[in-house]
């Protein structure tokens, strides 16, 4: 397991704690988008094969994506707040 993996893993499991703790929506949903960062970058170090590389490059559309509706999210709270 190199060095990489193991931040990448530490950042990860941090960010799950810190979804459970915190109260406020807007940070969680930011936490929930540095989290699926990470798992899509675990998946590409992970994977040793073609197909693994592919779902890696999938799941990393899909989180950006997510992303993308989160920070819209976070925008429309800021005007109902």
């Amino acid at each position: 397991m190199d060095i990489v993996e193991i931040i990448i893993g530490f950042i990860a499991l941090l960010m799950t704690v810190r979804i459970f703790l915190t109260r406020s929506r807007a940070r969680k949903l930011l936490y929930l988008c540095c989290l699926s960062f990470c798992i899509s970058a675990l998946i590409a170090l992970y994977v040793d094969s073609p197909m693994g590389g592919i779902v890696a490059i999938i799941y990393f559309i899909c989180s950006t994506l997510s992303s993308n509706a989160i920070a819209y999210t976070i925008e429309q709270t800021k005007h109902i707040e």
